[in-house]
């Protein structure tokens, strides 16, 4: 991204190039008779055509124009910090994006407006008047550019246009200034009307109207602005994010210090090994996290698309931050993750975008976001790859009781009205992510692909198993120096009698269960769409008067807790499981590759225990520290969905 002292704001874009017009799909306004006409692409076939007239007025699955949320950052112009240096508070870095000025910011930019036209109308006078406006709930989210002298600039608020412009013909554009955040406050639909009044009429025109008003004729077209959608599991993986292995001061181009992160070099070898084989050879993402390594619970990777050229997709990348409110947050300005502002300081930029929603309310709730603020991470949000009546998949989060996300961030997801939100219970687990159970990834099957589920009795019979054939004797955990493991020494047979592990079974397999009955109520996902892997959960220990009880987390490290390659590689990338051995073969690591290898999936294995497993108290694992850049070009467009 252009350093923002760099960047020459030139206010207009010329179009009379031959090489900015190629590839448009904008044909010359023809003439045509005077009846007045606002044509937008109905059919949405990336063109202007007669064919888009029937219905331009109206908004139906199958018909009626689409624009972007113009939020991408197609000069980098955005600042990443105040003039004097000083860091932006949360609201005026999410602020800035191309639909924040009223000019086109270059060719890249204007690819990303929605086209529109008048054609040119006969027998205009003079003194003829006209005006395109937009109807009153989408005036300040829409804003609409006109061709004059060979560039598009925006329309002034009064929405006026000359007489000569209209016998001529009128090419416009139209951006979204935002998504749907609230459809109480705005639907995402705007009604665009043109109305032209000329008192310069025939004597039988104005016989028929009032010769101090003129004859007036007008036209509409309904817009909707298109869904922000989650990207999913089955994407191709282009490349990994990781955090900064610097210390806090590399966020946003601050001085860093060279402080390694315990594990950092294990966990980030294994990654690049594991990425090299499966043919994935982009260089990591490197996010400035300021120390905060849980990179999948800064942000998620969604887009947001309409019609182009000859019909395809035209993409942008939109990637919505965490609406995470931490108990420690450094300002009452600034209350969100400061590893999450990266979506704005360094994702942001030409073709990608930043979403940021949450409830400001929530900075004054600091129990609540100190018990309950974690359902707000990312790696609490999921996406159900393509089925049935959503093929572009459906979100999926958890949440129960007090324990829920931010109700108008969720709202925002619902509000896009194309992945309809799954809500399972992850009340049950101690950091409450979906992320610590469950996963998808693409799979031989009828669907195309399986839910990876963690499995504790799975887990726990393993051990049994392990113990009747001799194996009670070893340490539970492996190839751990035994201090840096909760209970050093023990060994399987101990693990079998210890409470919190039996607690931990238990209440794990009663929450996997409950989940498991929603996904299939809300999704239809039956066991034949499950693999199931053994993961260890124990019983937490909480503090006296703690708000939540029965608690769990992963004791080895979690299986379910990994990323899928996509559908070309078909691999998994899962944490080492440092379970005992049978046969010199780690027990979980060969019923998880097992079980995924029946699906036609092979698992590339990354130890993560010292960087992500046995941090804090909850810890994590792959999943919680990468987050992914998948490959958008086999999407399905969202507007040949069968859904409203």
């Amino acid at each position: 991204m252009n350093d923002h002292s760099r960047i020459v704001n030139i206010g207009l874009v010329p179009l009379a190039t031959a090489a900015l017009f190629a590839g448009l799909a904008v044909p010359a306004v023809a003439s045509v008779p005077s009846r007045v006409v606002l044509r937008a692409d109905t059919d949405r076939d990336g063109r202007l055509t007669s064919a888009d007239d029937a219905g331009r007025g109206t908004w139906t699955a199958a018909r009626g124009a689409i624009m972007l949320p113009n939020l991408d950052d197609d000069r980098s112009r955005c600042p990443k910090a105040a003039p004097d240096g000083a860091r932006l508070t949360d609201a005026a870095l999410a602020a800035c994006g191309d639909a924040s000025d009223d000019v086109v910011n270059g060719p890249s930019d204007f690819a990303d407006l929605a086209r529109l036209e008048i054609p040119a109308m006969r027998n205009l006078s003079a003194a003829a008047h006209a005006t395109l406006l937009p109807d009153a709930a989408s005036r300040d989210e829409i804003r609409l550019f006109i061709e004059r002298q060979g560039r598009f600039v925006a329309l002034g608020a009064d929405g006026t246009l000359r007489p000569d412009e209209l016998r001529h013909g009128v090419r416009l554009a139209i951006e979204a200034r935002d998504i749907v955040r609230d459809p109480a406050v705005w639907t995402g639909f705007t009604d665009l009307t043109l109305t032209v009044t000329d008192r310069g009429v025939s004597r039988a025109d104005r016989d028929a109207a009032r010769a101090d008003r003129g004859v007036s004729r007008s036209d509409r077209v309904r817009l909707r602005v298109a869904p922000v959608l989650f990207q999913n599991d089955l994407m191709p993986l282009k490349r990994a994010v990781v955090a900064d292995p610097r210390a806090p001061e590399t966020l946003e181009g601050r001085k860093a210090p060279s402080t390694p992160i315990p594990g950092a070099a294990g966990y980030r070898r294994d990654l690049r090994r594991a990425l090299d084989a499966e043919g994935l050879r982009q260089p990591f993402d490197e996010s400035p996290s300021g120390g905060d390594r849980w990179m999948g619970d800064m942000y998620k990777t969604a887009y947001a698309s309409m019609p182009g050229p000859g019909g395809a997709e035209h993409r942008i990348v939109v990637n919505l931050r965490a609406p995470a409110v931490t108990p420690d947050f450094p300002a009452r300005d600034r209350p969100l993750r400061d590893a999450s502002r990266p979506v704005f300081t360094k994702l942001r930029g030409p073709d990608v975008a930043g979403v940021q929603q949450f409830d400001a309310t929530r900075v004054d709730r600091p129990d609540d976001n100190l018990y309950y603020g974690s359902a707000g991470s990312t790696g609490n949000f999921g996406t159900i790859p393509p089925y049935g009546a959503y093929p572009t998949g459906r979100i999926v989060y958890g949440g129960e009781g007090k324990f829920t996300p931010d109700p108008t961030f969720t709202r925002m997801l619902a509000a896009q009205g194309y992945q309809d939100p799954v809500v399972v219970d992850t009340s049950w687990l101690g950091v409450g992510h979906i992320d610590e159970f469950m996963h998808f990834v693409p799979a031989r099957s009828a669907r195309g692909w399986a839910m990876v589920v963690a499995d504790p009795r799975l887990g726990l019979k393993l051990l049994k198993d392990l113990a009747r054939t001799g194996g009670g004797s070893q340490r539970l955990v492996d190839g751990v120096d035994p201090s840096k493991t909760d209970k050093p020494g023990m060994t399987v047979a101990q693990a079998l009698h210890d409470p919190s592990l039996l607690d931990g079974t238990r209440i794990a397999g009663r929450g996997v269960d409950k989940a498991l009955r929603q996904l299939r109520e809300q999704a239809g996902i039956t066991g034949e769409d499950i693999v199931r892997v053994p993961v260890l959960f124990t019983k937490l220990a909480l503090p006296a008067g703690y708000p939540r009880t029965d608690l769990t987390v992963a004791y080895l490290p979690d299986a379910a807790n990994g990323i899928a390659t996509g559908t070309t590689a078909r691999g998994y990338l899962a944490p080492v499981q440092h379970a005992p051995k049978r046969a010199g073969k780690d027990v979980f690591e060969q019923a998880t590759e097992r079980a995924l290898g029946k699906v036609g999936v092979h698992v590339r294995w990354i130890e993560d225990w010292d960087y992500a497993h046995h941090v804090g108290t909850a810890g994590g694992d792959v999943h919680c520290v990468t987050n992914v850049d998948r490959d958008l070009r086999g999407t399905t467009a969202w507007w040949r969905s069968p859904r409203p």
